[in-house]
């Protein structure tokens, strides 16, 4: 044996064995070095140049977190008995990149050796399990040096327990292991199987969250425990250091998800809603380097967001709690247990609290714990909503009852109501809604009639038009509001001054109104627009662009007994429009008559 070698063969406590027949943690006689360089071989582990720094480990699970470093672990094992035995050292976490373990025989040789690791393809692994198990073979009166070497693909190695074993132990834990992980397995896959169901029936979308927020905690956890790679997927190693934080950020979405529509965030909380959306999004997009091969980078952004996120949810339930809402109350019961069975399945593993089967298996409890009470939320909130159904059921009927006692009151109000609404639609189709004046389609109407009844009655009817002088101007110059103010103060003097019984007044279109006078004659008919005329004048309403410097208005005017020549209202409308024009070409603001009588 190299002198070398046996200088850094520091004395250290060494497992016995022959007397250690239960599951022992073998962390307190484990020595540990950093190899910063990652490069030392075993050769140079046992013929080191200069000895090496090995100490103690300190911990009582190896965790060395971030770092580039490769770590040695030693650890030696006596076998006093006169029989050769074997004794199983598990790492257990599926997690490590790469492990190479190596057996030493009290003459420095390797007589062992494996090189295995969650970046290995599965078939590497000594024992099918779902963690690394090596099978450390010990002589009769020998002793082993167990060296084991854990790196990294990206700078993370993460805590990993250690335990020793016999075969007969090896297999009682494995056999209560599976069955616990088939109980909760078989569990989730039920629970999710009667939410998509429940869905299907009854389109309620919680149940449709759940199924996907348990479907996401069923791949995360088969992938963190090393499951999935175990039986799903073991000659994808890529995929499987992949598949643990895609699964995880599926996770975030599904709960994300469910918590707003079990909780009616967006209802309640709309500022706590958005923020868990926002701090969802963020925990996604720190997911995407994994993609990349980048772990490390991703939890170190990945954990704090986490530790945010939980906090918030946990507070928002907390908050809604307080307001007396049942549901949230049961969420924040539910996913407290899930948050503390996380934190102390986290703390277990670096090292925080001692081993045991309640801080082994307390992510998988707090998780069956709190999926259990969703379970129970979900039919709160379909009762909940059975309550709802009645109670608004109950109301209709109630209502009903009152709207029958009601109902000749109402239909007598609504009838008087709608009568009053026709009138005043009839008002609206018949009048001119900027100036109140009649329309053009009842100056159709109101002028045939006046013909038929005055031709009867042997009278004349006498018709004007009138235009206000240079409009289009007054528009460019004051603009369209100014224009529209004009035509109701010519629509509102148009009504003080013709007030006869038979007076009707219309709004031909634009700037364009129409007179049905009710006169004694030819001339009172032409003296009443003269008389208009000048009051408009007088309004003095400003007009740059005329020749009279203010609003002004030229009227054309006929006096109709001959009705063979203008029998309808458009033959009267035409010969007013001409006698109106030939008013505006000899010089605006004037009154031009026409008379069409009959010969005597």
């Amino acid at each position: 044996m190299p002198l070398l070698w046996l200088l850094s063969w520091q004395a250290q406590a060494v497992v016995d064995i022959s007397s250690s027949p239960l599951a022992i943690n073998p962390a307190p006689q484990v020595a540990v070095l950093e190899d910063e360089t990652a490069q030392l071989a075993i050769e140079q582990i046992l013929e080191p140049a200069e000895p090496l720094p090995w100490q103690q480990l300190q911990q009582e699970v190896p965790n060395f977190g971030f770092t580039h470093s490769a770590w040695w672990l030693r650890l030696e094992l006596a076998n006093d008995s006169a029989a050769p035995l074997r004794r199983l050292l598990e790492l257990a976490s599926p997690l490590p990149d790469f492990i190479d373990a190596y057996a030493v025989d009290a003459e420095g040789r390797v007589v062992q050796q494996w090189s295995t690791g969650s970046r290995r393809p599965f078939a590497t692994r000594p024992v099918r399990h779902h963690a690394f198990v090596l099978p450390v073979l010990v002589g009769a009166n020998e002793t082993r040096q167990v060296y084991v070497r854990m790196a990294s693909h990206d700078g993370l190695v993460p805590a990993t327990p250690l335990r020793l074993m016999d075969d007969v132990r090896f297999l009682e834990r494995t056999q209560s292991e599976l069955m616990s992980y088939s109980v909760l397995y078989g569990g989730l896959l039920a629970l999710l199987l009667y939410n998509l169901l429940t869905f299907l029936a009854t389109r309620e979308k919680a149940f449709l969250h759940s199924v996907f927020y348990l479907g996401a905690f069923l791949l995360f956890n088969l992938s963190l425990r090393g499951f999935g790679y175990q039986f799903l997927w073991p000659e994808w190693p890529r995929f499987n250091q992949q598949i643990l934080l895609l699964s995880a950020g599926l996770l975030y979405v599904a709960l994300t998800l469910f918590s707003l529509d079990y909780l009616t965030l967006k209802r309640q909380a709309p500022r706590l809603a958005k923020g868990l959306v926002v701090l969802t999004g963020l925990l996604v997009l720190s997911i995407l380097p994994s993609l990349a091969d980048r772990f490390a980078w991703t939890l170190r952004a990945l954990v704090p967001l986490s530790i945010g996120y939980a906090l918030l949810l946990l507070g928002t339930a907390a908050w809604l709690s307080f307001q007396g809402d049942r549901l949230a109350r049961i969420f924040l019961l539910g996913w407290g247990g899930l948050l503390a069975g996380g934190a102390l399945y986290a703390l277990r593993l670096g090292g925080f609290v001692p081993y045991g089967l309640a801080t082994e298996y307390a992510l998988e409890a707090g998780a069956g714990f709190g999926f259990l009470l969703m379970a129970f939320g979900l039919a709160c909130k379909i009762n909940r909503l059975k309550r709802a159904k009645l109670d608004a059921e109950r109301e209709t009927y109630e209502l009903q009852r009152t709207l029958n006692h009601q109902l000749e009151t109402q239909v007598l109000q609504r009838t008087q109501e709608l009568e009053q609404a026709n009138r005043k639609l009839a008002a609206m189709v018949r009048t001119d809604p900027l100036t109140g004046l009649l329309n053009r389609r009842q100056f159709e109407t109101l002028i045939n009639e006046e013909i038929q009844r005055r031709h009867r009655d042997g009278k004349p009817l006498l018709f004007a038009m009138m235009d206000v002088d240079d409009f289009k101007l007054f528009n460019d110059t004051y603009g369209h509001q100014a224009g529209d103010e004009v035509l109701v103060e010519v629509a509102a003097l148009l009504k003080a001054h013709f007030r006869r019984a038979g007076d009707r007044l219309f709004r031909l279109g634009g700037e364009e109104f129409g007179i049905l006078l009710e006169a004694d004659s030819f001339e009172a008919g032409r003296f009443a627009l003269e008389r208009f005329r000048h009051s408009l004048q007088q309004l003095q309403i400003p007009h740059q662009a005329s020749q009279h410097g203010v609003v002004t208005g030229s009227f054309g005017l006929v006096c109709c007994s001959d009705y063979d020549q203008l029998p309808a209202a458009m033959a009267v409308y035409r010969h007013a429009d001409q006698a109106m024009y030939e008013a505006k070409q000899i010089s605006r603001n004037r009154v031009v008559a026409r008379s069409v009588m009959a010969e005597v």
